[in-house]
């Protein structure tokens, strides 16, 4: 018999800190017909959720789907909004659901809710409940989730990414899916939730390191050796969130003995805090890693400098200057970078292509990002900013699709600098984004970076060496340099 799955998605990863709020034209949206229309074959969760339900013959009921690019905290427009639309169509055919099947990221917070998924997925429950509906509710999430008791005891079962970068999104909805068609023949399980003190910053959990290397080896252990275990998803957690839930968690959904799913948890946390000095790595100054730098033997590859404080993934504006600004005053050319400008971007667009200009760039977000730049270069390209992917399982598509929008672009260049200049903030994930705008990333000597880990599937393999740099932004890994309030007693630091 065919399955009705009612469908619908919000996903955004908010950064407390930032003082600007997300509003509702921050969001793409799709909603009814749109949520599948839009998202076949674009390689997002959403993308894999639709293509296992056209081969299990599921009929899809779409509700909504709203995505933004990290920022901060959702206004009540954008929660109010997402609300009336998704539950006036549930209202509409929640008596011949078969299940409801949820895209989220799991670290969204608004005005209203600190805990948004975990009061979205209770505000389902109850719903469901009062109608007497007794269906299984699965959700998709981020790896980088501050996942809440609330979210699983409000839910069958939660499944989340297990890689950072995140190049298996759209698996990890794939495999979701498959675990709520084993739930049409056997509903009968429970999930917990095991929190711990501790919230990472986002350099220490890659997942091709330590700690999170070793975590996930024994999760996938045990989940290999317990035929009762559904998954276990460990949760790395985003770290600028100031709330209760912030922070590295575990949870687990069986068809087993809840006692010794609680025993596994554990014994996973115990590893965590075996290899926890590797969770808050120690990053470079500028003048160290350069002092570094002139010790390496000559490559033909660029040095990558990563700016993890203005980190666009996790939420900042791309508009940080402090690095390039102070790079700019060594004796090294060949330097590559991106800063997002909008105001710069739009006088560029005013000029002609070869003509020289001279600017303000950067640092007109906030005051956490270091100054305007006063930059003399040539434009050499100007742009609508479009472009697809190189990498269709890039982490950026498990946000935005393949098909890219950085707004209007330009490119400015002098004897030390390229640089890339963009009206719409977008992650370095993926090279299409030089590449598409005449930037060869392997012809430069240094590329700055404002990611975190998520730009390593791109750019690692291009690069001769990395060196992360400690400098000015919101996105610190150094978490003692932000005014948390509301996390208790959770560590932040272990120096």
């Amino acid at each position: 018999m065919t399955k009705n799955i009612f469908l619908s998605g919000i996903y955004h990863e908010t950064h407390t800190f930032l003082s600007q709020p997300t509003n509702l034209k921050d969001f793409i949206i799709y909603k009814n017909n749109d949520v599948v229309a839009k998202n076949i074959g674009n390689g997002s969760p959403m993308d894999g959720f639709i293509e296992y339900a056209s081969k299990q013959n599921w009929n899809i009921i779409s509700g909504i789907q709203m995505s933004a690019i990290p920022s901060g905290i959702v206004d009540k427009e954008s929660e109010n909004y997402f609300d009336k639309h998704f539950f006036e169509k549930l209202e509409k055919n929640c008596q011949k659901i078969d299940a409801i099947f949820l895209i989220l990221h799991g670290a969204m917070v608004s005005e209203n809710h600190d805990d948004f998924e975990g009061d979205l997925l209770e505000k389902i429950n109850n719903f469901l409940t009062k109608k007497n509906i007794d269906i299984p509710i699965v959700a998709v999430l981020d790896l980088h989730a501050n996942v809440s008791e609330k979210m699983i005891n409000n839910s069958t079962c939660v499944y989340a990414y297990r890689k950072n970068p995140h190049s298996d999104s759209r698996e990890t909805a794939v495999k979701a899916a498959k675990i709520l068609n084993s739930l049409f023949e056997n509903s009968k399980v429970k999930q917990i939730f095991h929190g711990t003190k501790y919230i990472l910053p986002p350099t220490g959990v890659g997942t091709a390191n330590d700690p999170m290397k070793s975590v996930l080896q024994e999760a996938k252990k045990i989940e290999q050796n317990d035929d009762d275990i559904i998954c276990i998803n460990v949760m790395a957690g985003y770290s600028y969130a100031d709330i209760a839930d912030c922070g590295f968690s575990l949870n687990c959904c069986t068809k087993g003995e809840i006692s010794l799913a609680k025993d596994y948890l554990k014994s996973i946390e115990n590893i965590l805090e075996s290899k926890i000095n590797f969770a808050y790595p120690k990053e470079n100054t500028l003048n160290e890693a350069i002092e570094k730098i002139t010790n390496l033997p000559n490559s033909e590859k660029p040095i990558l400098l990563i700016e993890p404080a203005d980190n666009i993934g996790g939420g900042t504006p791309g508009d940080a200057t402090d690095l390039l600004s102070n790079m700019l005053e060594t004796e090294y050319d060949g330097i590559v970078a991106i800063i997002n400008d909008p105001e710069a971007v739009k006088i560029c667009h005013q000029k002609n292509i070869s003509e020289e200009i001279v600017l303000e760039i950067g640092a007109k977000f906030d005051n956490f990002h270091g100054n305007p730049i006063k930059l003399k270069a040539i434009i050499e390209h100007l742009s609508d900013g479009k472009f697809e992917l190189e990498n269709k399982k890039s982490h950026l598509a498990s946000m935005m699709g393949v098909n890219i929008n950085m707004g209007l672009c330009s490119v400015l260049k002098n004897e030390k600098l390229t640089l890339l200049l963009t009206s719409i903030k977008t992650p370095p994930m993926d090279l299409g984004q030089l590449k598409s705008q005449g930037i060869n990333p392997e012809d430069a000597k240094f590329i700055i970076i404002k990611a975190a880990v998520s730009h390593k599937d791109a750019y690692d393999p291009i690069a001769s060496k990395s060196f992360y740099i400690d400098s000015q932004g919101l996105c610190t890994s150094n978490l003692k340099r932000l005014p948390f309030k509301k996390i208790g007693s959770k560590i932040i630091s272990i120096d």
